[in-house]
């Protein structure tokens, strides 16, 4: 679609900055009052290839992304699947802002109006409006936040990293971690580790044990250990133990397994035991036949196991739970 100059009908971004100070460090450029507008970003490293795909069951082709229509999906094919820069779409419709897309620079797109390119957004502009538009129950924070993400520097991290600290809205900050883990590597898990203990929201730290455990780094598996031994909430520390499971590390069933005995919270005991059963095979099924014929937990515990063991399509299940039938197996 052909890009053209809109006459007349311009709002200055500064009304929507939340700093009049603000916008007067930067030259402030401007916004239609109606229609699209876009401007590219420089990305952190590795910043993945946002756009859209047609998947038919495991392969994929590109496609155009509808940005007036109602899928409002992108993603990337795989993690190799990176770029350099991004850019960042947004429709205004008297003066507010409707719709916000970040999108690989070489994405194709279709809009129901022209877009008017900006080009001379610098980072810091780009950085102060985007964080202006996360607010408490703001239906585009998370489309914010996902394009504040992926801004290069050290002003995006600090930006993200205030919202997933200090945000009083718990979306926001589930957002941010979300978004920090996925694009911004390192020093992403950096910021959301802490965050397993220190939210005082339970729903912000199960979602911060989701999120670092996305990443398989060393340095996740120790904090959801951690968070699974420690929190104070049953419900935080049973989804610690899935996403444990979930990461397929290969130090995963020891702590999971001492939770059976250490933990005093029946829930906790429960979820451990179906967190091991979604371990890869063939350690899901060992782990669970080592519960189901150890005496010393509690016959509940074993029943757990015997119980994930039958839901199982596992052969190697099948011919423990046959011999069990048959006498030849400890029975719980």
């Amino acid at each position: 679609m052909s890009r053209r100059l809109w006459i007349g009908g311009m709002v200055s971004i500064a009304c929507l900055l939340l700093s009049s100070q603000a916008a007067m460090a930067v030259d402030v450029p401007s916004f239609p009052r109606d229609g699209w507008v876009s401007w590219e970003v420089a990305t952190v490293d590795a910043a993945p290839r946002w756009c859209c795909f047609d998947w038919q069951g495991k392969t994929s082709r590109q496609a155009s992304c509808a940005l007036d229509g109602r899928d409002h999906g992108f993603g990337n094919r795989s993690e190799d699947d990176t770029v350099a820069q991004m850019r960042i779409y947004a429709r205004f419709e008297g003066g507010k802002l409707q719709r916000l897309r970040p999108l690989a620079v070489d994405c194709p797109v279709r809009t129901d109006s022209p877009v008017l390119a900006l080009p001379h957004v610098s980072a810091g502009q780009s950085l102060d409006w985007l964080a202006s538009q996360v607010s408490p129950h703001g239906p585009l924070s998370g489309d914010a936040l996902a394009a504040l993400a992926v801004h290069r520097g050290a002003a995006a991290h600090a930006a993200v990293a205030r919202i997933a600290s200090n945000d009083p809205d718990r979306e926001n900050r589930k957002d941010a971690l979300f978004w920090a883990t996925q694009v911004r590597g390192a020093e992403g898990l950096a910021l959301a580790l802490p965050r397993l203990r220190a939210d005082p929201d339970p729903r912000v730290r199960e979602h911060a044990a989701f999120a670092v455990a996305q990443t398989h780094a060393p340095a996740a598996i120790a904090g959801l250990i951690d968070q699974g031994r420690n929190d104070a909430s049953a419900q935080v520390r049973s989804q610690a133990w899935f996403w444990l499971a979930q990461t397929a590390s290969a130090g995963a069933e020891a702590p999971i397994r001492a939770a059976l005995v250490a933990d005093k919270s029946s829930q906790v005991r429960d979820q451990a035991v179906f967190a091991l059963s979604q371990l890869p095979e063939p350690r899901a099924v060992q782990a669970l036949i080592h519960i189901a014929e150890d005496r010393s937990l509690a016959r509940d515990t074993r029943k757990q196991a015997l119980f994930w063991l039958g839901q199982s399509k596992s052969a190697a299940a099948t011919r423990y739970l046959d011999r069990l039938l048959a006498g030849n197996a400890t029975a719980p």
